[in-house]
């Protein structure tokens, strides 16, 4: 099972959203910068992110992104599910009408249920990995915060 590039690229940006952000309204040529990512695909993604309710935006020159909820209300999961649809390890397990050339023995395949469990444990574990996990996890390596120096006045 592979995780699509939007995923993982969701999970960075609403990761530096959180992190970086601090409750304020994140620029996404920001979190491109910090991330390395292009603008035009941030904007794809936080589209999906948008209107699955993971974020939201304001517009105009102190606009940008922001969380919709606490960071411990956003799991992994939340994000991948938001980017590229239910984890499916194998498409036996997909919602979507199993075709006969995917699977001629589905109803009596034994290995079926190792693929059912997998999926199982992944969900359980991307749910289970909040957004403030993610912050906490960078305050302890050490990442800094451009917030920390975002705002210099000197007298």
């Amino acid at each position: 099972m592979r995780i699509t590039t939007t995923s993982r690229y969701g999970v960075r940006a609403i990761f530096d959203v959180a992190y970086h952000g601090g409750g304020q309204p994140t620029q996404i040529k920001d979190i491109s910068r910090r991330q390395k990512i292009s603008q035009r695909y941030l904007e794809q993604i936080f589209n999906k992110l948008l209107k699955a309710g993971l974020l939201k935006s304001r517009r105009g020159p102190r606009g940008g992104y922001m969380l919709s909820r606490d960071p411990s209300e956003i799991s992994v999961g939340d994000i991948i599910n938001a980017a590229q649809g239910p984890i499916v390890p194998v498409r036996c397990l997909s919602n979507e009408e199993p075709r006969k050339k995917d699977c001629s023995i589905l109803n009596g395949c034994i290995t079926r249920h190792v693929w059912h469990e997998t999926q199982k444990l992944l969900i359980d574990y991307y749910n289970s990995v909040s957004i403030a996990d993610l912050c906490a996890l960078a305050r302890k390596e050490g990442v800094s915060r451009d917030l920390d120096h975002k705002y210099m006045y000197f007298i």
